[in-house]
């Protein structure tokens, strides 16, 4: 499934997720950039912080991708009422 077909059959969630999508990587751009490898503080921002945000974040990213693509997903579809095979 296309983001166009996912943008017609759900727009607010669509946008929403694209939009934390965006968020969460400029967010993980961010923190890569705050923490310093080569002379680490031992209080504060530290190396080890940092990339345990980052693994976070990489998560959450792909959650939300995941999440995109269940709109491709058209089973199990709902069946219909009366089932037409028993009526014969």
């Amino acid at each position: 499934m296309s983001l166009t077909d996912a943008f017609q059959r759900s727009r607010i969630l669509t946008v929403a997720l694209l939009a934390a999508i965006a968020w969460l990587v400029f967010s993980a751009a961010r923190v890569l950039g705050q923490f310093e490898f080569w002379s680490p503080e031992p209080v504060g921002m530290t190396p080890a912080a940092g990339v345990v945000g980052l693994l976070v974040m990489a998560a959450t990213i792909l959650f939300a991708a995941v999440v995109l693509g269940a709109f491709e997903s058209d089973e199990p579809a709902p069946e219909a009422w009366p089932p037409e095979d028993a009526a014969e």
